[in-house]
């Protein structure tokens, strides 16, 4: 749409509903947007990845009642498709579709957040400390085993709905993320 434009329209959104919405990018070199890129990047992760794990669940569901309600089409989805109910066969093409539409839109906010979480980790320690309230020391080559396993523990975090519970969340499994690994480290240098 010629002439549309959308941080304007933002603007009037922000001024009349009262809302917070970003028309621009974050200066990850100032440590208050370099916390406010990590606050939204982790929800943006935890609403995804939540959204995905409900559809594999309702997936999983969907599948049981038709196990039991129409058995027929349950056996013949394997076997042949063609003797699939019409309804059925496009419930469940759909919820797969969604769920894999879903597992991108979270691999782009795990891959989002993985850098923001980078960069965090390798900013000065007072930024360190202000936005995750601890100091980390990771060698580039720690770097991506460390967040291996933060991502490992973050994918059974306890989803809330807000950004500020989530980040909270965060920061909880990414200290003992850290301090777990830190045991493993002082082990394998024994």
């Amino acid at each position: 749409m010629e002439g549309y434009d959308i941080k304007r329209h933002i603007d009037i959104l922000n001024k009349h509903l009262g809302m917070g919405h970003k028309t621009r990018e974050y200066n990850l070199t100032e440590t208050s947007e370099l916390k406010a890129a990590l606050e939204y990047a982790v929800a943006a992760y935890m609403d995804y990845h939540h959204y995905m794990m409900s559809l594999s669940s309702l997936i999983e569901k969907f599948d049981e009642s038709v196990e039991y309600f129409d058995t027929e089409s349950w056996v013949s989805m394997t076997g042949d498709p063609n003797n699939v109910d019409d309804l059925v066969y496009s419930c469940t093409s759909s919820l797969s579709a969604a769920f894999y539409k879903f597992s991108d839109l979270a691999g782009s906010a795990y891959d989002h957040l993985e850098q923001i979480l980078k960069i965090v980790v390798t900013a000065p320690t007072e930024a360190q400390i202000e936005i995750l309230g601890k100091s980390f020391v990771l060698s580039p080559s720690e770097i991506d085993r460390w967040l291996e396993g933060l991502f490992d523990a973050l994918y059974e975090a306890e989803y809330h709905s807000s950004i500020p519970d989530n980040f909270k969340e965060f920061l909880k499994i990414i200290n003992a993320s850290w301090e777990e690994d830190v045991m493993f480290w002082v082990k394998e240098s024994l």
